[in-house]
């Protein structure tokens, strides 16, 4: 093998040797970090102990000299073992990101602990936007990530299992396996340090339209009592709001159903009409459907008794006129045989002797 090979091997060799790492540390601000040295390659006794954050020291000890200092920004929140090596500091700041090493004797070891300093994720929230028809959204999994990088974006649809996936989420309508918005969507985020799971939203493209309902009744057999209902699908409409009126009443917030009864209406029969109405706050879409009367049943017309009344006077009258001008009309013998209009009639005659 050249020498000139050689000697680069060698070179490779020493610089891998002296930074084998100690491992990788992700810690969250304020947090503590806590790095116990390998020093079983360093002869007994331990005389000096001295920490480096990169270039700058963090904490030294020397035995002749019998004092321990600590350095700069790490003052007032950092120990050192002295029979150990083992370094903790607390009060984690962002600025405490880098490479530690640490020397025993004067001799630096092999091993280097590289730390990150991140923060806590934040709780996101879930933002949309959809295409003109609300057939397609983009969700987007909203949170202020600076300083807390690296970040994973996971989603969960309705109550399937937790998938990762980039910061934002594609959906249709035809995805949801339902005819709208049939799932729910959760969105969470989560570093080396920590997770926060955001609030699920619904209803992702937009509230559907409500409905115009249509109300039907149910009386008991005498029909002085009757339910009202404002019947219709709402599937996909909710929250729905049930609202009616009483003739020309003002609109009254109740349920689904209005129980009416001939005694409340403040006339003898169907004195009003009734009319019900939906709405949905989220969207204030509303729909009123058409009023219906008579819910007790048809009743008897008073024009119709006072026709029928006339036409059975003007009847008996008419009979009444013709049996007295018949009357008059029959001319009778002394003895009682009839002289005239008798084939006029349906009359027998008799003979009265």
């Amino acid at each position: 093998m050249p020498k000139i090979t050689l000697i680069r091997l060698c070179f490779w060799l020493c610089l891998a040797r002296t930074v084998v790492s100690g491992g990788d540390f992700y810690h969250k601000v304020g947090g503590e970090l806590l790095l116990k040295p390998d020093k079983s390659t360093v002869p007994d006794p331990i005389t000096s102990i001295l920490w480096k954050h990169g270039k700058d020291k963090v904490a030294e000890w020397d035995k002749d000299f019998g004092s321990l200092e600590i350095y700069g920004a790490f003052k007032g929140r950092t120990t050192l073992d002295q029979t150990t090596g083992e370094l903790k500091i607390s009060g984690l700041m962002t600025t405490d990101r880098g490479v530690y090493s640490v020397e025993f004797n004067s001799k630096l070891l092999d091993k280097t602990y590289k730390l990150s300093v991140i923060m806590a994720v934040p709780k996101p929230t879930i933002t949309s936007s959809c295409n003109p028809d609300k057939t397609s959204c983009t969700l987007t999994c909203e949170g202020d990530t600076t300083d807390a990088e690296p970040v994973t974006y996971s989603w969960k649809v309705g109550e399937g299992v937790w998938e990762v996936k980039g910061k934002q989420l594609i959906v249709s309508k035809r995805d949801t396996g339902k005819s709208t918005n049939g799932y729910k969507y959760t969105c969470k985020l989560n570093n080396s340090v920590s997770v926060e799971v955001g609030e699920p939203v619904g209803e992702v493209f937009g509230p559907v339209a409500v409905p115009k309902p249509t109300i039907t009744s149910s009386c008991n057999p005498d029909k002085t009592t009757c339910i009202l209902t404002c019947g219709v699908d709402t599937t996909d409409a909710e929250p729905v709001t049930y609202s009616w009126k009483v003739g020309e009443g003002a609109w009254e917030v109740k349920g689904k159903q209005l129980l009416v009864s001939k005694s409340d209406t403040g006339k003898p029969t169907n004195g009003y009409k009734y009319t019900c109405k939906l709405n949905n706050y989220v969207s204030g879409e509303e729909e009123v459907s058409e009023p219906v009367g008579e819910v007790f049943g048809p009743e008897p017309s008073t024009v119709g008794g006072v026709v029928r009344g006339l036409l059975v006077i003007a009847l008996a009258i008419t009979i009444i006129g013709i049996l007295v001008w018949k009357k008059k009309n029959i001319q009778m013998t002394p003895s009682g045989k009839c002289l005239a209009m008798c084939d006029a009639t349906p009359l027998k005659y008799v003979d009265r002797q």
